[in-house]
């Protein structure tokens, strides 16, 4: 049995990780969690009965009776809890990105250098769905070579789910000075990610990539590795709609992100055309549990085609990944989604944005 601290109590945190270990309550035991907001600590210890809550992330870190300490706070303090747990001989679970600078990063590689023993797990959540890793199981098994590849974000974000399926408690107490200084914070992050210079366009694109884009680039990076070299990046709506030309070895691919839209679709996909056939996988909304998902294969030929759908898999992706994070941390075995893993995605967003701002100075 893992004891366990969460830390960040939002959306996310109540619609999925909070209920997954609930169900997971043979492996994980939640002891303490942490949140800025009062009430929002109090409404959820009492809710899952749990014997302790902070308000400061870093109490809970260094005093709490646990083992591994579960990283969902907001993008800019994942990097100081990841480290302060590790100097504490926890193991770590953090939500992706890891740390908004490439920077801070590298110098989280170098502190777990120093601490083999301990699990760090990136939660890249969408490459542990069944749908991708049937897919990359039918590539690996009757390979074939790629012609193209098209992989896209364009969705509706969660109220509309929300308001249909399980309440969400959102705390009003979270105090003014907090807020600002996370503000602060990120900015700073930003500075040294992307320049003290940046546009606030370029800044909400990269802030795009690291909160959407890196889950359909790092499902493509385990497919394909890192494209070759970026041709384009056009951007729309302020930075909130993306469109990536690149060049993989040997063929082309688009991304396409938008993520401001209202219609009450989930158009995340990857499709990757080989001539002779096409691999569709599609993912659905994270926002409700144990959606039917498939992998959808078209054959042809110069007589006749055929299409052939595997599933539908009703497993959720975020549990497939705790349970993966418990059998690490029990087994001593490391997450593919390490840190080194996750260097590649921010050096690839800061590439985009490199081109970005080349193309406006032309």
């Amino acid at each position: 049995m893992i004891k366990l601290g969460v830390i960040g109590l939002g959306e996310v945190s109540q619609l999925m990780h909070l209920p997954i270990l609930q169900d997971l309550c043979g492996k994980y035991r939640i002891t303490a969690v942490s949140d800025v907001a009062p009430s929002l600590v109090e409404f959820i210890r009492e809710k899952y009965h749990i014997a302790a809550g902070y308000l400061d992330a870093v109490e809970l870190i260094e005093r709490a009776d646990i083992d591994a300490v579960l990283i969902l706070s907001p993008d800019q303090y994942h990097g100081e809890y990841a480290a302060r747990a590790l100097k504490r001989g926890l193991h770590v679970f953090v939500e992706k990105p890891v740390t908004l600078c490439l920077e801070e990063l590298e110098e989280l590689i170098e502190l777990k250098k120093r601490y083999p023993k301990q699990t760090v797990m990136v939660g890249y959540m969408r490459r542990y769905a069944g749908p991708f890793l049937k897919a990359k199981e039918l590539l690996e098994e009757t390979p074939m070579k790629t012609e193209y590849l098209r992989f896209r974000d364009i969705i509706c974000e969660g109220p509309f789910y929300i308001g249909q399926t399980r309440p969400i408690f959102y705390p009003k107490d979270v105090p003014a000075e907090v807020i600002a200084e996370g503000r602060e914070r990120r900015r700073a992050h930003l500075d040294r990610a992307i320049g003290a210079g940046a546009t606030d366009e370029e800044r909400v694109t990269y802030q795009m990539m690291t909160g959407l884009g890196c889950h359909s680039f790092a499902a493509v990076r385990e497919l394909y590795g890192l494209p070759k070299k970026i041709h384009s990046v056009t951007t729309a709506a302020g930075g909130q709609h993306v469109i990536i030309v690149m060049e993989f070895d040997g063929f082309l691919a688009t991304y396409e992100l938008v993520n401001n839209q209202n219609i009450v679709q989930f158009d995340a996909a990857i499709e990757i055309f080989q001539n002779t056939r096409k691999i569709l996988v599609k993912y659905e909304t994270p926002y409700i549990r144990y959606q039917p998902a498939s992998v959808q294969v078209i054959e042809s030929n110069d007589k006749d085609t055929r299409t052939i759908s595997y599933g539908p898999d009703f497993h959720d992706a975020f549990q497939t990944e705790l349970d993966l994070f418990h059998q690490c941390v029990t087994t001593g075995t490391q997450p593919k989604t390490t840190l080194e893993d996750a260097v590649d995605d921010l050096k690839l967003f800061r590439e985009i944005i490199r081109v970005l701002r080349k193309q406006k100075e032309a």
